[in-house]
Formats: C-alpha cells, sequence, structure tokens
C-alpha cells in the first residue's frame, strides 16, 4: 500500500492568517482616549502581556471550566490591562463598559483585523489545487465572525475555534475533531501555524500523526519578551520545517502530494512509513 498524501490543510488564525490593523495596543489607547481615559500605547503594549498570561494562568481555556463566559473573561483581561497601564479608576469605571463594549465588538469584524499580504492569493492557490482547508485556532467563537468579515469564509471547509471544539492546541482532541469533520486520516493531514509548542511540538499536530510546518512572522507588539520561534538548544534532528511566508506552501505541498509521504512521529523526527 502507498503512503498517504496531504489532502487536507489546516491553518492557525491569529498571526498567521490575520493580525491587529495597526496594532492592538494603539486599538486599545485609541479608544480608551475617546471615552476620556488617558493610556498611552507603550504602557497598553506593556501590560497588555502581562495581563492576558495572568489571566491565563488564574483562569485557563477562557474559564469555561470554571463557568466562564468568553466574554467575562475578556472583560477582566481589558480591564487589568487599562488599570496595569495608568488608567485612573476614577475616570475608568464610570465608561468601562461601554469602552469595552467597543473594543470587544471591534475585534469581531474586519475593523480590528487585517489580513497578511501572503493569505488571499495563497488560499486561492491551495484551494484551486483541491485541498480540503480548514482553520483550527486557540480562540473564541468571535474567529468566526472575523473570517467571515475579513472575506476568508469561502477558502474554508471549516473553522474549529478550540472554545466550540473543547480542547486547545496542542491538545490531540482537537485536531482529531477535525480528522472527523472532513474524513481525512492523519497522515493526510498538514497544519500550519507560528506557534512552535500549540503549533507544531507539544502534544499536538505532531503528535495527532499530522504533518506541520511552522510558519515564521513577526512578533506582535505585546510579545516582545516571547521566547525565540526555534530555542537555541534544539538539535538539528529536531529543527521543524519552517517557512516564511504562505505562498511557500504551495510548491512545499505540491512536492508532499507528488511523492510517498513518510509518517510524522511526535519527536519532530519523521519515520518511514510500515
Amino acid at each position: 500500500m502507498s503512503a498517504a498524501r496531504i489532502r487536507l490543510l489546516t491553518l492557525d488564525a491569529y498571526n498567521t492568517l490575520f493580525k491587529p490593523k495597526g496594532s492592538l495596543s494603539s486599538q486599545y489607547a485609541q479608544e480608551a482616549v475617546k471615552h476620556g481615559v488617558n493610556v498611552s500605547k507603550s504602557a497598553v503594549s506593556q501590560h497588555f502581556g502581562i495581563a492576558y498570561r495572568d489571566q491565563l494562568e488564574r483562569a485557563p481555556f477562557y474559564g469555561l471550566h470554571l463557568g466562564m463566559h468568553t466574554r467575562q473573561w475578556w472583560e477582566e483581561l481589558v480591564y487589568a490591562t487599562f488599570v496595569g497601564a495608568g488608567a485612573n479608576k476614577k475616570d475608568l469605571d464610570p465608561v468601562f463598559d461601554t469602552l469595552f463594549n467597543s473594543l470587544y465588538t471591534r475585534f469581531m469584524t474586519a475593523e480590528g483585523y487585517t489580513t497578511f499580504p501572503d493569505v488571499r492569493r495563497t488560499l486561492m492557490q491551495l484551494r484551486q489545487r483541491g485541498f480540503q482547508m480548514g482553520v483550527i485556532s486557540n480562540s473564541d467563537e468571535r474567529v468566526l465572525s472575523v473570517i467571515k468579515s475579513l472575506e476568508l469564509d469561502d477558502y474554508f471547509d471549516f473553522v474549529l475555534p478550540s472554545c466550540l471544539a473543547g480542547y486547545e492546541k496542542p491538545e490531540v482532541q482537537i485536531f482529531e475533531k477535525a480528522c472527523e469533520i472532513t474524513g481525512v486520516r492523519p497522515e493526510e493531514a498538514l497544519h500550519v501555524g507560528d506557534d512552535i509548542e500549540k503549533d507544531y511540538y507539544g502534544t499536538g499536530a505532531r503528535h495527532a500523526g499530522w504533518h506541520a510546518t511552522l510558519l515564521k512572522r513577526c512578533k506582535l507588539s505585546y510579545q516582545d519578551s516571547a521566547p525565540d520561534l526555534v530555542p537555541a538548544e534544539m538539535s538539528p534532528a529536531q529543527i521543524p520545517q519552517t517557512i516564511m511566508s504562505l505562498q511557500e506552501l504551495c510548491p512545499i505541498l505540491q512536492g508532499m502530494r507528488d511523492k510517498e509521504l513518510p509518517t510524522p512521529r511526535d519527536d519532530g523526527v519523521v519515520a518511514a512509513s510500515s
């Protein structure tokens, strides 16, 4: 029996397909000023990342297992961001509900986001070549409306946000869910994203028996202290297949489609098919 060929391609959403328009920090600061709350872009940039990590530690997975709604989870995060950025509570508290609603709804649509230049052309080429395509994203349900507002929905057979799937990358189950949706076997699937743990290693795509490719995007403004994409201590055998642009996917996938594929192993090394 010949080895499988790639039939399904899934992509991460945030910082793979799209990013905040301008920057998230500037949008937060500009919206705050409209409501009489003075915070600087740099302060928001510095404290959003801190507040985000604290919120993840306190209430993982949008607090869903604690009975929280994703909106409540973001509301607490945004409030902590503004307070940390130096907003005066006397100014912030009376307008916060309105301010938060403006930001929450902004990031449901193309008002808050823009696609990367390599996205639309690549998706069009991949669709023309007959690949099934989907989105697997650690995100709340708003990613559905964002993708539709950005007019990307026609390219995808499904969009699977973690909050609706019930699992987050790098958990194997979210990749298994994508296979259930499409009827594609794991060895026929390839996932692309910008996070080495969630999209490549960890217990994610490779552990699920998928192929995977790491996309090297620029760090967002509040990610300046994030670790390097590929850790310095990683051995040459562990270094993942990395691309700088989604446009590189087309020749890679065509090459994989034209030859028998080895079976991925979860340690990042490709093993011969049995």
